[in-house]
């Protein structure tokens, strides 16, 4: 249980720090930065969590790969969805044709 909440912890870290880090610089995304950010923060997850999850001592041997798989697959869907979220906000919206 530790494994899976400290995932999900790391994941939430690194949005939240990624993004208050920016606004602490001054730097703000254009919007197809804003869109790919949170998928490449999810590749880099991805790495840190099939190198590190399997080896570790919390866990018995046999649940080390099904474990990381659990937590890419969280990182994925969390990211996939911040992503999806800020791209839902910001789309373009056709205005219907106005008919008199």
């Amino acid at each position: 249980m530790a494994v899976i909440i400290g995932g999900l912890i790391v994941i939430w870290l690194g949005l939240g720090m990624g993004g208050a880090a920016l606004r602490w610089l001054g730097i703000e995304l254009h919007y197809p930065a804003r869109l790919a950010a949170p998928m490449l923060l999810a590749v880099l997850e991805t790495v840190l969590f099939l190198v590190f999850v399997p080896g570790t001592e919390l866990l018995p041997e046999t649940w080390g790969w099904p474990m990381a798989g659990g937590l890419v697959a969280a990182a994925w869907l969390i990211n996939g969805a911040v992503s999806g979220l800020d791209w839902y906000r910001n789309r373009l919206v056709k205005e219907p044709p106005v008919t008199e």
